[in-house]
C-alpha cells in the first residue's frame, strides 16, 4: 500500500518485471521480430508501472513525514526545504513540478483506495491512474463510498484492457452516476463560456474558433456526420466512355450504370474540409430563411465587389465587405452565379453615375421548383440536400443562357466550385432536365441524367 508505506510487494512486482525486460538488455531493438518488440513493450511498460509505484510511495512517505506539525522533526526542514515537493526534488535531482506532481498524487490516491492499490501493485500506471481518477474525485464529497469503491474496480479491470482514453470516457459516465446533480452546475458554466469568433483573413484563410456547449455542438456535429460519413448514399460512378478506347463520340447518351463501375470522379476532400463546406452550406441556407432576420431591408447578403469585365472572364480580384483580403474574380462570378449581381457605374472619382437593377437571380420560387426536380446536389455521390445548395446556370449567363428553371440545376459549393474547372460538365437536355459527365484530358463520359441521391 502506497498510504502505509510499505513498499516491499511492489518490490517484488519490479524484479519481477524486470527479469522479464533482462534478456534484451542491452537494448538491440532492430533484431528483435515484431511479437518479440511487442512483447517487449508490454513489459517495459511493466516495470515502468512498478517504478511509477515506488516513486509515488516515496513521495508519500515524504510528504507524511515533512508534516508542519512535526515542527523541526519535518524532514523538508531537515533538507531545507518548506514543502515536501522540496526536499524530494533535493533529493532525486528531479523538476521542480515532477517532486510536485508526485506529493499531489499520492494524496489523491490515498482518498481513492482501490486506485491506491491497483498503481502500488503496478496494475495501474501514473497516467491511467490519473484520467480515471480525475473525474471520481469530484464526486467523492456527496457519492456513497461503497460505489465509488465500484466504480473504482470496475474502471481498474477496464484499464487493464483499453487504452487510457476509454477508461478516461468510462470515468466521466461513471462519475454523473455517482453525482448527478454535479452535471448541472458545469452545463450552466460551459453556458456562460460560450463563444464564436471569426478572425480576420490572413493568406485566404479566416480563421475559426469558439467553444460550444454540448447540447450545441451535437447538434451541429449530428448533420455534419450525417453528410461527412464515406458510407452515406450510394456510391455513384460513371461507365468508362467508349470514347476512351477511340471509338466513339463523347455526346453519345447511353443511361447510367451505377454501383460498380470504373473510373469514377472522386471526392479528394477530406473529412475536416467536408465539415467546414457543410456549416458554409447551412448559414447560406439560413440566410434565406424567411425567418432570418433582415439586414437593411434584405436578407443577409455577401457584398462582394469587382468590375464588369473581372466578372465576365473569371479573371482578376474582388472585394468582399467586412473581409481585409480579396478574393478571385473566379469566386466572384461564382457568387454571383448563385445570388445575382447588380451594376453600379462610377466616374473616375468615384461618384455614382448609374445604379442598375439586380440581375440574373434566382427566384425563391424558382429555387422551390429546382428543389422539387433536383431535391440536392445533381454531382454523383453527393448527399448535400436542396437547402444548402447554390443555383447554377448550366449555359453561363455571359453566353446568353437565362436565369431560368430549365437552365439552372442545383450544386453544393464544393462541387458548383469545381464546375467551370472540372471534372464534370453540366447541360440541358432535350426534356430540359439536366445531364451531366465527366471528363479527364481528352477523354469523357456519356452524358447521363443528373440525379441526387439522398444520404441514407
Amino acid at each position: 500500500m502506497i498510504g502505509g508505506g510499505s513498499v516491499t510487494a511492489v518490490g517484488e512486482g519490479l524484479g519481477a518485471a524486470f527479469h522479464r525486460v533482462e534478456p534484451s538488455l542491452p537494448l538491440r531493438l532492430p533484431a528483435l521480430t515484431d511479437d518479440q518488440l511487442v512483447g517487449f513493450a508490454q513489459d517495459a511498460e511493466e516495470v515502468l508501472r512498478q517504478a511509477e509505484a515506488i516513486t509515488l510511495a516515496v513521495a508519500r512517505e515524504f510528504d507524511r513525514r515533512s508534516d508542519e506539525s512535526l515542527g523541526e522533526d519535518s524532514l523538508a526542514r531537515k533538507l531545507g526545504a518548506k514543502k515536501p515537493w522540496g526536499a524530494i526534488e533535493t533529493v532525486t535531482r528531479t523538476s521542480a513540478g515532477d517532486a510536485r506532481a508526485r506529493v499531489l498524487e499520492s494524496r489523491a490516491l490515498a482518498k481513492l483506495p482501490v486506485l491506491e492499490d491497483a498503481v502500488s501493485s503496478g496494475a495501474l500506471s501514473r497516467a491511467q491512474a490519473e484520467v480515471i481518477g480525475a473525474p471520481i474525485l469530484k464526486t467523492v464529497p456527496v457519492a456513497d463510498p461503497a460505489a465509488v469503491d465500484i466504480a473504482c474496480t470496475e474502471l481498474v479491470e477496464l484499464s487493464a484492457a483499453l487504452p487510457a482514453s476509454a477508461a478516461a470516457d468510462a470515468a466521466r459516465v461513471w462519475a454523473a452516476v455517482l453525482d448527478p446533480d454535479g452535471v448541472e452546475p458545469v452545463e450552466k458554466a460551459a453556458i456562460e463560456k460560450r463563444f464564436l469568433t471569426l478572425g480576420p483573413a490572413r493568406n485566404g484563410l479566416v480563421k475559426l474558433t469558439g467553444l460550444l456547449p454540448i447540447e450545441q455542438a451535437a447538434a451541429i456535429r449530428a448533420v455534419l456526420d450525417a453528410h461527412v460519413n464515406p458510407r452515406a448514399g450510394a456510391e455513384v460512378r460513371f461507365t468508362p466512355s467508349p470514347d476512351v478506347l477511340g471509338d466513339a463520340d463523347p455526346d453519345d447518351t447511353k443511361p447510367l450504370l451505377t454501383g460498380t463501375l470504373d473510373l469514377p470522379p472522386v471526392d479528394t476532400r477530406s473529412a475536416k474540409q467536408k465539415r467546414a463546406d457543410i456549416l458554409h452550406a447551412v448559414f447560406t441556407a439560413a440566410a434565406r430563411a424567411p425567418q432570418t432576420p433582415t439586414m437593411g431591408g434584405a436578407h443577409p447578403t455577401i457584398l462582394v465587389t469587382t468590375t464588369k469585365d473581372e466578372l465576365e472572364t473569371g479573371h482578376g480580384v474582388a472585394w468582399v465587405d467586412g473581409e481585409n483580403e480579396p478574393i478571385s474574380a473566379h469566386a466572384a462570378k461564382r457568387i454571383a452565379d448563385a445570388g445575382g449581381y447588380q451594376e453600379v457605374d462610377l466616374s473616375p472619382t468615384g461618384e455614382i453615375l448609374n445604379l442598375g437593377r439586380t440581375q440574373r437571380c434566382f427566384t425563391p420560387q424558382q429555387r422551390r421548383a429546382l428543389a422539387a426536380r433536383d431535391k440536392g446536389c445533381i454531382i454523383p455521390g453527393c448527399t448535400t440536400p436542396a437547402r444548402w445548395c447554390e443555383t447554377h446556370h448550366l449555359t453561363p449567363w455571359k453566353d446568353g443562357g437565362k436565369t431560368n428553371v430549365i437552365n439552372a440545376a442545383l450544386l453544393c459549393w464544393w462541387h458548383h466550385h469545381l464546375i467551370d474547372d472540372g471534372p464534370y460538365q453540366l447541360r440541358t437536355s432535350k426534356d430540359g432536365t439536366p445531364e451531366i459527365r465527366w471528363v479527364y484530358g481528352s477523354h469523357a463520359s456519356p452524358w447521363v441524367p443528373a440525379i441526387h441521391r439522398p444520404a441514407r
